[in-house]
């Protein structure tokens, strides 16, 4: 927490730390034709497929169907139980051992693998991974046909229901067609969409094991991910004091320090580190809220912030604190002075950015701009992102996929598994 009482700033830091900033970091402007392309449902990538991992007319069938059911169960975040309860006995009735790992008592994620390697008593060397949770509000599952192309829509069609059905079938299909017991894993978590408890807990259940690979689902335009930005949270509060709002000097105006220190913010934004593979770091303010009535001076206002970070060192994140805590320290001692506190408190968990493995051969690669689950599970080597549809239908009104890309989806995870498992 940093407050107008307790965080002294270092000027000279600041000016010499803009001065390095600018030092050898590139533009947006030279990654932006690296960016996923803006139609809803990108059907454009392709990869080089291998025979065995090509669905059959039933496979395509129970694709279909086991993702129209998956999308018809609610699962917004803390509300996974059925969706849950759903995969597991799908997964059960698949014939493998699959096991619930607890989350906070209540919510669970779903591990699964042969039976063969519960036998043996070891685990499985490969994650194929998901998330079950979903953003609000709920959207039910329509099949809708437009000009030939049957689309899924609904909450989570895309985000990340897209990418569970197709590994729950590729995954199936790969191991049902081996001789031998490939050492793959299927986990599937809750919690992605609001810090990653669900992966966090299972990255502390396997605290002893390192897995030499792990598929993430998440939608990449039918792309192998090069990299994604890591994130940064904090909030703005500040308390002023209440008055009259025709005797508004006798109160000090919190959304007035708020706004100015939302302006300190986006003038950051044009020095806050870049990279030649993710572009810009950026700042979001997505949730302000303070006063009472249009006639009160406002005691109270406060900002939820979100900063997408681009760089993939350790101290990305810790630079750019720096150069927030610098850019709001004149505004926090005046604030101080007129009577105000002036808060700055930044989330744990910052992260920096994921630089991905993309040596699967024939594959399509870009970047994505957003977070994922794969830094809560650091135990892991390899780490290949992938999945069907885009991000930019993902949490609003419109989100839904292609039945060709669930396909398409189910066919590259399958040729994915190949690459790591090549027959014996």
């Amino acid at each position: 927490m940093v407050s107008a009482s307790s965080y002294h700033f270092n000027t000279p830091y600041f000016s010499h730390f803009l001065c390095t900033l600018f030092v050898g970091w590139h533009t947006f402007a030279n990654v932006a034709a690296q960016s996923p392309s803006a139609s809803a449902s990108a059907t454009s990538a392709s990869f080089t497929s291998d025979p065995e991992a090509t669905l059959t007319a039933d496979e395509t069938k129970e694709l279909f169907d086991f993702h129209k059911k998956l999308v018809k169960i609610p699962s917004t975040t803390f509300e996974e139980a059925e969706a849950i309860q759903f995969v597991f006995d799908y997964i059960s009735d698949l014939g493998y051992y699959v096991e619930k790992v607890d989350v906070d008592g209540s919510r669970y994620d779903v591990f699964a693998y042969p039976q063969a390697i519960k036998d043996e008593g070891t685990w499985p060397e490969v994650l194929i991974t998901s998330h079950l949770d979903t953003v609000p509000p709920y959207i039910p599952f329509e099949r809708r046909e437009e000009n030939g192309t049957i689309y899924h829509f609904g909450r989570g069609s895309v985000d990340a229901k897209g990418a569970v059905a197709p590994q729950i079938v590729a995954a199936h299909k790969f191991l049902q067609a081996r001789t031998d017991t490939p050492s793959l894993g299927l986990l599937f978590v809750v919690g992605e969409e609001t810090g990653g408890d669900g992966m966090k807990a299972f990255a502390k259940y396997a605290e002893n094991v390192t897995f030499s690979a792990a598929i993430f689902g998440e939608p990449t335009e039918s792309k192998l991910a090069t990299g994604h930005k890591g994130s940064l949270g904090l909030t703005l509060n500040i308390t002023g004091k209440a008055a009259h709002s025709a005797y508004e000097w006798l109160g000090v105006n919190a959304i007035d320090f708020l706004a100015e220190g939302i302006t300190a913010l986006n003038a950051v934004e044009s020095v806050l580190p870049t990279s030649e593979l993710l572009g810009n770091s950026t700042i979001n303010v997505g949730r302000v809220s303070g006063g009472v009535a249009s006639n009160v001076v406002p005691a109270n206002a406060n900002a939820s912030v979100s900063i997408r970070v681009a760089q993939n060192i350790t101290s990305a994140p810790d630079d750019i604190s720096a150069l927030i805590e610098e850019a709001l320290a004149p505004l926090v001692r005046r604030a101080e002075h007129a009577g105000a506190i002036f808060n700055v408190t930044f989330a744990a968990g910052a992260r920096p950015a994921i630089v991905l493995d993309t040596d699967i051969p024939g594959f399509e690669i870009g970047p994505v701009f957003y977070g994922t689950d794969i830094p809560s599970l650091p135990q892991v080597k390899k780490k290949y992102l992938y999945g069907p549809a885009s991000i930019k239908v993902a949490h609003g009104p419109d989100e839904e996929l292609t039945q060709d890309e669930l396909v398409l989806a189910a066919e590259a995870y399958g040729t994915i598994l190949a690459h790591i498992f090549p027959p014996s």
